[in-house]
Order: structure tokens, then sequence, then C-alpha cells
């Protein structure tokens, strides 16, 4: 009898400072990279200008500079996001984002496990 097969460990996870292959329209590109029973891992990639108007999540978040530079805005403050800088916000919280260029950021949604 064979053993049952596991799903491994982990996940690699690639292309998260991939730039935005549409280019036009006001809003960025949106791909979930990965989704587990603990967090979801979305990529969003900017061209500059582009906007995700105030909305909140139902989860915590964190969300990872990657490439280019995008503002951030919660609570009234607006913090910079480039590579290796990063903002965990509580669920429910207000949020903005704004692409100062051309860029990307990992958001990460914490819900469980």
């Amino acid at each position: 009898m064979s053993e049952p097969e596991h799903a491994p460990a982990y996940a690699l996870l690639t292309d998260l400072d991939a730039p935005n292959p549409d280019g036009e329209g006001a809003k960025p590109a949106i791909k979930r990279i990965h989704k587990s029973d603990s967090e979801t891992v979305v990529r969003l990639s900017f061209r500059a200008g582009q906007e995700m108007a105030e909305h909140l999540a139902a989860h915590p978040i964190v969300v990872l500079g990657q490439a280019g530079a995008i503002d951030f805005t919660v609570q009234g403050e607006t913090f910079r996001l480039e590579p290796g800088s990063a903002i965990r916000v509580d669920a429910r919280v207000p949020h903005a984002l704004r692409a100062v260029t051309d860029g990307a950021v990992t958001l990460i949604v914490v819900h469980g496990g």
C-alpha cells in the first residue's frame, strides 16, 4: 500500500514585482498569487498615477513594497512603499494606494489558519 501524498509544506511565490501588463486605465492590475487556509497573497501592479480608492479589508493585511514608489494612506498619514518597506494594517481600517511611479506591491491578507 502506498503512502498518501501530502501537500508541500511550502509555496515558492515569484513575479511579485511584475509590471502592470495593461498600462492603461485608472486601476492597477490585480493578480492572486497564492491562497491557503492562513493567508492570501496578491500582486498589485501599478502604472504611475493609478489609484485604489479608500477601501478596507475584512482581515489584517501586510503590504510590501516590491518595485517603484506607491503611496499608502491610512488614518490620515501617507507612507511611501518602496522595495524594502512594508506596512501592516488591522482589519476594517480604511486605506488607499496611489502610484507615484510605475511599481508593484505585494498584499498579504492574513485570515487565520
